[in-house]
């Protein structure tokens, strides 16, 4: 399974725990709100570790128990639109602010710039850090479209801002949600 960056389209407040018994709860993902979902930890999609923005935002790791319907939601699903790139429909997704891209490997690849675009296939996020997502190009200020490629692989990484927010009207990354 592969990690992916998620949206809570089910139109429900999901709690969030701190640990798979549901003992304490530790913050809440709202409606329209995105977070990181990492598949590799397991849990079979019942107990489902994620990366949020708790209410004193800071990025936290916790527990979605059994989540209802619609509520861990693949972000390529609602992509901001998209663009064909060699004979090959890429999703887009509109970067609201800069940040910064890297290659598959972590390494520092340069910046999407503020109001331009990335294009991905999937929702996968990164093994390591899941605020990051995965994306195959990027839209230069001139409109051109550039690969992310270095380190041998043809993708790379761009931070979604997940650590500066998380709901639709202030995250960096943005799509149709």
């Amino acid at each position: 399974m592969s990690n992916m960056f998620c949206v809570n389209m089910s139109g429900k407040k999901v709690p969030v725990y701190a640990d798979t018994e549901k003992k304490k709860q530790i913050g809440i993902i709202y409606p329209r709100e995105a977070f990181g979902y990492n598949r590799n930890w397991g849990g079979d999609d019942y107990f489902c570790n994620i990366v949020f923005r708790n209410s004193s935002g800071k990025l936290s790791g916790g527990f979605i128990n059994d989540p209802p319907n619609n509520s861990i939601r693949d972000c390529a699903d609602y992509p901001y639109g998209s663009v064909s790139i060699g004979g090959i429909k890429y999703k887009t997704f509109l970067m609201r602010k800069s940040r910064t891209v890297y290659t598959a490997s972590g390494r520092k690849w340069g910046a999407v710039a503020a109001n331009c675009k990335v294009a991905c296939l999937t929702g996968l996020a990164g093994d390591s850090d899941v605020s990051l997502k995965g994306i195959n190009y990027v839209q230069s200020s001139k409109g051109n479209w550039v690969r992310v490629a270095g380190d041998g692989d043809d993708y790379g990484f761009v931070d979604t801002g997940l650590s500066v927010g998380s709901s639709y009207n202030n995250i960096p990354f943005y799509g149709a949600w």
